[in-house]
C-alpha cells in the first residue's frame, strides 16, 4: 500500500509485541488488525459505524479490537497502578518513589512502563466485558464519553435525592473510576447471569465444580463460649461464622484472632466485647462440614457459569488487537 502519511501505532498482544504502520489516506483511517483491515471512511456521505465511538479515531490513545480508549480513560487505570507499582519496586528493589523514581530503569523496565502494562491489562480486560455484552444484547456498548455524561446525569439525581432526603443506594457521588469499577461490575455481573441462562454443565463437570469450590460451600463453624461481664451477669452465645454480619466486627475479631488458636476451656481476659469488658471462655467448636451436592447444585450453576465467563473474557484479552498511537503513549506519564 502506498502511504501518503505514515502514522506509528503498535500491536501488542501477551505472547509478542510487534511495530506496525497504519496509513491515513484521502480521510480513511485504516488499522490492520489481525490482518484485516477495519476501516472509518469519512469521505463518505453520512460517515460510517465508528465503534471506537462518537468522535474520530484520532482523539483515542488505543483501540481494543476497534473500540477506542481514550487518555483520560486510560490515565483512570494508570492512576489506580501507583500505590502498587510503587511497592512493587520497593519489595523487590528497595526502590524509593522519589526524583526520577517512573523514569528510573531495572532489569530492562521502567516503573512507568511496569505500570502502564498493568493498566494496559485492566483496561483491556473492562473493554472486553463492555464488547462481548454489546454482542450479546446484554448492555449497548458506549464509550468513554457517553459514560461520564451518564455518570453526571446520576451524580444530578443523587444530589437531588440527598437534598430532599429521598433514599438512595451507594455513594454519594461518582468520580470518573468508581463509575466506571460500578458499570464494569454491573456488566460482569449479568454477563455471569446471561451465561448461567445459556450454559448446560453435565452432573460430571458440576460435581467437578463442587469439588474445586467446597470451601465457599462451607456449612460454618460454630464457635460455643460463654461471656462474664465485670458486673457478674454472663451469657452463653453460640455462633455460627456464616452468620456474622458484615458490621459485627467484634465477633470476626474474637474468632479471627483469639478462638482460632485457643482451645476449648481456655480464656480471654478483659476482652471489650461490644463495648463492654468481659471474660469470655471458649466452650466448644463443632465444624458443620459442607453442603451435600444436591442442596449446592443451584450455587454450583453459578459458580460454573462465572468461570466459563472468566475464561471467555481471559482468552479474548490474551488474543485481544491493541492498537496505540507510539508517540502518545510513549509521552505518557504518571498522573
Amino acid at each position: 500500500m502506498k502511504k501518503k502519511e505514515e502514522v506509528y501505532l503498535a500491536y501488542i498482544n501477551k505472547k509478542r509485541r510487534t511495530a506496525f504502520m497504519a496509513a491515513a489516506l484521502a480521510g480513511t483511517f485504516v488499522l490492520l488488525l489481525g490482518g484485516c483491515g477495519k476501516t472509518q471512511d469519512s469521505s463518505k456521505d453520512g460517515g460510517s459505524e465508528d465503534k471506537a465511538g462518537s468522535g474520530g479515531s484520532e482523539e483515542y490513545l488505543l483501540t481494543v479490537d476497534g473500540y477506542g480508549v481514550t487518555e483520560d480513560e486510560f490515565l483512570l487505570f494508570l492512576r489506580d497502578q501507583k500505590a502498587a507499582t510503587t511497592n512493587y519496586y520497593w519489595v523487590n528493589y528497595e526502590m524509593q518513589p522519589d526524583g526520577d523514581f517512573w523514569n528510573t530503569e531495572v532489569d530492562g523496565q521502567t516503573p512507568i512502563e511496569y505500570a502502564k502494562e498493568k493498566a494496559l491489562d485492566a483496561v483491556v480486560e473492562a473493554k472486553e466485558e463492555f464488547i462481548l455484552a454489546d454482542e450479546r444484547g446484554i448492555l449497548e456498548y458506549q464509550d468513554y464519553n457517553g459514560m461520564m455524561e451518564d455518570m453526571e446525569k446520576e451524580n444530578k439525581e443523587r444530589a437531588e435525592k440527598e437534598e430532599s432526603g429521598e433514599a438512595y443506594y451507594g455513594l454519594t457521588e461518582y468520580t470518573p473510576f468508581t463509575y466506571y469499577q460500578y458499570m464494569s461490575g454491573n456488566v460482569r455481573s449479568e454477563l455471569e447471569k446471561n451465561q448461567e441462562e445459556i450454559t448446560d454443565p453435565t452432573e460430571e463437570e458440576l460435581r467437578q465444580v463442587y469439588e474445586e469450590n467446597k470451601e465457599s460451600l462451607t456449612l460454618g463453624m460454630v464457635y460455643n463460649y460463654t461471656v462474664r461481664y465485670a458486673d457478674g451477669t454472663e451469657e452463653t452465645v453460640s455462633q455460627n461464622t456464616r452468620d456474622i454480619g458484615k458490621e459485627d466486627t467484634t465477633t470476626e475479631d474474637l474468632i479471627d484472632n483469639y478462638f482460632s488458636y485457643m482451645q476449648p476451656g481456655e480464656t480471654v481476659t478483659g476482652y471489650s466485647y461490644h463495648g463492654e469488658t468481659a471474660d469470655i471462655t471458649l466452650q466448644s467448636v463443632e465444624d458443620m462440614g459442607y453442603m451435600s451436592f444436591e442442596d449446592a447444585e443451584y450455587s454450583l450453576r453459578a459458580f460454573y457459569a462465572r468461570t466459563e465467563i472468566s475464561d471467555l473474557i481471559a482468552e479474548r484479552v490474551e488474543n485481544a488487537e491493541i492498537v496505540f498511537d507510539q508517540e502518545r503513549w510513549d509521552a505518557l506519564e504518571m498522573p
